[in-house]
């Protein structure tokens, strides 16, 4: 009836109010996370570069540890390009078990229509 539709219309109304609410404060939070993680960010970066700046003999160090990270990466990329390698050998022409499904069961009723047309004949 009228009042049902009309009792109706003004739940609709405000639930989609409160939603409108609920999400400008979702959006108010995530705009602050986003402003305090940038601000966290420049005071570390404030607090670290002096020290970057400073230390000469750290840097000749930081290159042997960037060079020795280099290396140790470029291993795990061989070993994991290895992996995948053989990975793709062994499974590259297996067929994804949701197509199997969706052909075998595109088969059974070709096969049952099939079945039946040559009852009917």
């Amino acid at each position: 009836s009228k009042e049902e539709r009309y009792s109706l219309k003004q739940q609709i109304d405000r639930l989609q109010e409160e939603v409108e609410k609920q999400y400008q404060l979702y959006r108010n939070e995530a705009d602050a996370r986003k402003m305090l993680i940038s601000d966290i960010i420049e005071l570390k970066y404030r607090v670290d570069a002096p020290a970057m700046k400073s230390d000469n003999s750290t840097e000749k160090d930081d290159t042997t540890l960037i060079k020795f990270k280099l290396n140790k990466t470029k291993e795990d990329l061989a070993k994991l390009q290895d992996k995948l390698n053989e990975v793709l050998a062994d499974y590259g022409d297996v067929v994804p078990r949701r197509e199997y499904e969706r052909i075998e069961a595109l088969h059974n009723t070709n096969n049952e229509s099939f079945n039946t047309f040559n009852t009917t004949i």
